[in-house]
């Protein structure tokens, strides 16, 4: 697909208010930030919360709504003084916005699905970010959709829980319990406020969810979207907090995006309607490659659901998979022990 040569690369800004909303892709409010200092490697203890940068330096996309914006979301699981771009992507997904519409959708991948890497071969497609950092994760996303990324966003384990609580908790709305020791999630359904470390226990629980890793990339959207609703709660109460937004992510983020930019998405974050927002994962098979387990995805939907998402951004209704936690929509809680698996 040909990428857009649209006006002149993008500079630098970044943020972490909009937090997990803008780690929710919506980077719409909440990046900004502050020119990086140069650090190598980019270690867990050396870097911002939380970094956006233009996924392809030549183009930038237009705001105007009158095309899709895509920005990938990646969820490093580097641990403290291991260098956050050369571990695994522990969730990946595509958050697609439209600005014209006021929708958006959330298309995760599971992080075992077995895929070409481009330059690699044949590898669970969350071994990208070791080869290549968040660009070659950019660009296996890219080859497997067809769909040219305009955005990349990246946090880790400490940074997401210190996003969380830099806005002091995290409202959401949980449709099912969710106990987890593996992850060490102790989650109620029903309205919780989440601190930092509840919501990190509640992205990463996995081996309670009757589809493992797919109904836990379905929650970490969940997550975002609850980030999404509580930035624009804010917003439609005092219009200027955008600006406390801004400032906070000043203080906590790296990126190469311009400061116009960054609010020209704070405000498209703001103008989207939550309960139009998709959530989706792409829908596959578990597996076995030799004694490596390996999620192999549905060849058809996924290019059903890349062709739909091209066009606008959003998802018809019959590219919109069957939910994974579906099952436990009732409210059912589920349990896991330390004897079931390793986290």
């Amino acid at each position: 697909m040909p990428r857009p040569a649209h006006a002149a690369p993008m500079p630098r800004g970044t943020r972490v208010a909009l937090t997990v909303a803008l780690i929710v892709a919506w980077v719409a409010g909440s990046t900004l930030g502050v020119t990086p200092s140069p650090v190598s490697p980019r270690t867990a203890q050396a870097i911002p919360l939380l970094q956006i940068e233009p996924a392809h330096a030549e183009f930038e996309p237009a705001l105007d709504g009158s095309e899709p914006v895509f920005i990938l979301v990646l969820g490093s699981d580097a641990r403290p003084g291991e260098e956050i771009t050369g571990q695994r992507a522990d969730s990946i997904h595509i958050v697609a916005l439209n600005p014209a519409t006021g929708r958006a959708s959330i298309v995760g991948f599971p992080r075992d699905a077995y895929v070409e890497i481009p330059g690699i071969g044949s590898e669970k497609i969350n071994g990208a970010m070791v080869h290549g950092g968040p660009e070659l994760v950019v660009e296996t996303v890219e080859s497997l959709t067809g769909l040219t990324m305009h955005y990349w966003a990246l946090t880790w384990f400490d940074g997401f829980v210190a996003m969380i609580n830099d806005i002091e908790g995290l409202r959401v709305d949980v449709p099912f319990a969710v106990y987890d020791q593996l992850s060490h999630a102790e989650i109620d359904a029903g309205v919780q406020i989440l601190s930092g470390r509840d919501a990190l226990a509640y992205a990463r629980a996995r081996h309670v969810l009757p589809s493992g890793d797919f109904g836990r990339s379905e929650n970490q959207g969940r997550l975002m979207i609850a980030a999404l609703q509580q930035f624009q709660k804010a917003f439609h109460r005092d219009p200027t907090s955008i600006f406390t937004w801004v400032g906070a992510g000043m203080r906590n983020a790296r990126t190469d995006i311009a400061l116009d930019q960054l609010m020209t998405l704070a405000f498209t974050g703001a103008t989207l309607t939550s309960k139009r927002v998709t959530n989706i994962v792409i829908p596959g098979t578990l597996a076995m490659n030799g004694t490596e387990s390996i999620v192999n995805l549905d060849d058809a939907a996924l290019d059903a659901i890349s062709r739909d998402l091209e066009a606008d951004g959003t998802l018809g209704k019959k590219n919109i998979p069957v939910s994974p936690n579906a099952d436990l929509m009732p409210g059912e809680d589920v349990s896991a022990t330390e004897d079931d698996a390793t986290a």
